[in-house]
């Protein structure tokens, strides 16, 4: 039987491009968009954490605690509040 390859060499890149789609967000905070694959990315890559033996799971918190802001952000400059 072939064997499974084991999952502590590889990389989350969820949570990777998770966080730096929030870092972008931050910058560009009226393109609602980036800010929102922000937080869908990095809830991705936390919830796939488990299977990467944990790697991963500081990223994805980061990049949804950033992804967050700009994205309420976008809301309140959309409704006219900013």
């Amino acid at each position: 039987m072939a064997e499974k390859e084991t999952t502590a060499t590889t990389k989350n890149y969820f949570a990777y491009t998770g966080l730096i789609l929030s870092i972008a967000g931050v910058f560009f905070y009226k393109i609602g968009i980036i800010s929102l694959l922000a937080v869908i990315f990095s809830c991705i890559g936390l919830a796939k954490a488990k299977d990467f033996e944990g790697k991963g799971k500081a990223p994805a918190i980061i990049g949804l605690m950033l992804g967050i802001l700009p994205t309420l952000m976008y809301i309140m400059n959309a409704c006219g509040y900013m």
